[in-house]
């Protein structure tokens, strides 16, 4: 039996768009293929002075293992050292004390045939381990390691560009995605598209259980929810949330419900915002993922004005609920939603974004996705690839 190692960065107590991603590829693969899978999460944690510094959360606990829907993962603490902090700030050189944990972790793969990452921090380990112990390596790029940290950070990008000509093959969620690291980052690197998909919990319940859901979210009968789900981060452009939410009020002109769930450092001014526009919206905070399909069961139109994308999960399980979606043409937002309700980003973007909004909540047709992103075509796929080099 083979032995594939599975690496990624995420954080245990927000278990949501990559963190599940990883989750359900591995689970599937797991399904169709004869491997023995080893999964480890790298978790970067702050002391209490570099919290006060960086305004993170305290980590009240540091597991070795947890299992997630299950899948067994071994968890590995990194520290952030201040250290790493000033050369990379202050001076613009590599964090070195990551860089070498990475260096050894890539040597703890040993009896691994192969080892696949998540992105550029797991990269690292996985090129390591590649280089180090002569096995196929991959990474998966999801999005913001291509489309803004390299932008923003040249250090980022040197190693970025550095991965992507050093393993054996690179995965990307979306072709945009790839489009853009080639246009942008560098060309004339091994490529294959794995796309993103919605776990078996997403699906359109039958309609006793949705008006019992309606009932619990206290939603009146007749009325269309329209929600936004994800992070509120300058990416997200969650600031166009409110002129989004009053022009849809203002042109629907029918009972409308508007829904914010998620969590981040626009939250406040976002609901400041929302009260200026006289715009009525519950903001949930965080929820639970196990809650989000009962909530996508409730939601008519799924709102998602970003900035950046990768192939964005929510939409495919949104659509997946029995929602409509109408979301900015970043990314791969167009292969998951359709171009027609992809809003292209310019001068008329929030205009053009309501008027597609309101045409879809008068028309109860179904979207519908392709039959790619499904986590079943993902790891048939996936296993095609790694058959090649394991034979």
């Amino acid at each position: 039996m083979k032995q594939i190692a599975v690496l990624f960065e995420g954080n245990i107590n927000h278990q949501m768009g990559v963190f599940i991603s990883v989750v359900n590829r591995v689970k599937h693969l797991q399904q169709i293929a004869d491997y023995k899978i080893d999964v480890y999460l790298f978790q970067v944690y702050d002391g209490w002075l570099m919290r006060r510094v960086r305004h993170s959360e305290k980590v009240d606990s540091r597991p070795d293992e947890i299992e997630v829907d299950g899948v067994r993962i071994h968890v590995t603490w990194f520290r952030r050292r201040w250290g790493d902090v000033i050369m990379h700030r202050l001076f613009k050189k590599p964090p070195r004390a990551m860089l070498r944990r990475l260096h050894r972790l890539g040597w703890e793969m040993r009896g691994h045939d192969l080892v696949t990452a998540h992105d550029r921090i797991a990269g690292h380990a996985a090129a390591f381990a590649g280089e180090q112990l002569h096995i196929p390596c991959f990474i998966t790029w999801h999005g913001s390691s291509i489309h803004t940290q390299p932008a923003q950070d040249q250090i980022a990008k040197d190693f970025t560009i550095r991965l992507l000509h050093s393993v054996t093959c690179n995965f990307f969620v979306s072709q945009e995605l790839l489009n853009r690291a080639r246009r942008e980052l560098t060309d004339d690197f091994p490529a294959e598209i794995l796309h993103n998909a919605a776990g078996e919990q997403f699906y359109r319940y039958n309609n006793e259980e949705r008006v019992q859901l309606m009932k619990k979210y206290h939603v009146a009968d007749g009325t269309k929810v329209i929600a936004f789900v994800g992070r509120f981060e300058p990416v997200k452009n969650v600031k166009m949330l409110p002129d989004i939410f009053k022009g849809i009020e203002v042109e629907f002109g029918q009972n409308v419900a508007f829904w914010a769930i998620g969590n981040g450092s626009l939250l406040d001014e976002t609901r400041q915002l929302m009260k200026l526009k006289g715009v009525d919206c519950h903001f949930f905070g965080n929820v639970d993922f196990k809650e989000i399909p009962d909530m996508l069961n409730c939601v008519d139109l799924l709102v998602l004005p970003s900035i950046h994308e990768g192939l964005p999960l929510v939409p495919i399980e949104a659509i997946s609920c029995g929602a409509r979606v109408v979301a900015s043409d970043v990314g791969g937002t167009a292969e998951v939603i359709g171009t027609e309700n992809a809003i292209r980003m310019n001068d008329h973007f929030v205009e053009n974004f309501i008027h597609r909004a309101v045409e879809l909540l008068r028309n109860d047709a179904p979207q519908q996705i392709s039959s790619s992103l499904s986590w079943t075509a993902t790891a048939e796929k996936e296993n095609q690839i790694y058959q090649r080099y394991l034979n």
